[in-house]
């Protein structure tokens, strides 16, 4: 099973075109989010959607959920209530969608990482189905670890453990047991390539980093 999640303005087609292109199967929800009293063109997009899903066959339950547009907070809080209930498989679709809650959607996806399998975005200017990685922002990594990732940062491409060690100035097993941390809150990845481990930058990592000045 699996819960699409995305914003609906005008346009069936931002909703439309990523689901099919991720697959979509009998037991499957599809919930659209509308700012609350939206006005009748967007009640036309919602009917295009069940139209169109209906005609494919399968059973697809078509849930519309109505957020609060004139409260910020509320709104954010709202879009995240709705990414947490999200059964199964949690596809984010970033389509666009009316701009009242389209910011209050975003930042509710970037808070429920967790909860998210995979996150696509419909372009405008190509009209393509792209797969996005969100960077996990919600856990920092310890501040003893931040002379390590600024050794990661440093090198600017894709290291490896006895790089970081040197550049860093650190022992081996304390650049290991930072990378474990930093790797836990999503700022690196790494991966065991025969004897060595190799690492990468996050965006989340970048983003930790330009806090950090």
């Amino acid at each position: 099973m699996r819960t699409y999640v995305s914003t609906i303005g005008y346009y069936d087609t931002r909703v439309v075109r990523p689901v099919l292109d991720q697959g979509l199967n009998a037991g499957d929800v599809v919930v659209l989010l509308r700012p609350y009293d939206d006005d009748s063109d967007g009640d036309s997009a919602v009917a295009d959607v069940k139209q169109i899903f209906s005609e494919l066959g399968p059973d697809v339950d078509i849930v519309v959920e109505q957020i609060t547009y004139d409260e910020f907070s509320t709104s954010v809080m709202e879009c995240v209530d709705v990414l947490m209930a999200a059964e199964g498989e949690t596809i984010a679709n970033f389509g666009g969608g009316p701009r009242e809650i389209f910011l209050a959607f975003t930042i509710a996806a970037l808070v429920t990482t967790n909860q998210i399998d995979t996150v696509l975005q419909f372009t405008d200017i190509d009209e393509e189905v792209r797969q996005l990685r969100l960077p996990e922002l919600m856990t920092a990594p310890p501040s003893k670890t931040h002379t390590t990732l600024q050794a990661v940062a440093s090198v600017g491409q894709e290291t490896t453990l006895p790089e970081v060690a040197e550049q860093s100035g650190q022992s081996r097993s304390t650049v290991g047991r930072h990378l474990d941390s930093l790797e836990s809150a999503g700022a690196v990845d790494t991966e065991k390539q025969g004897k060595t481990r190799h690492i990468q930058l996050t965006l989340g990592g970048q983003l930790r980093l330009a806090r950090l000045g």
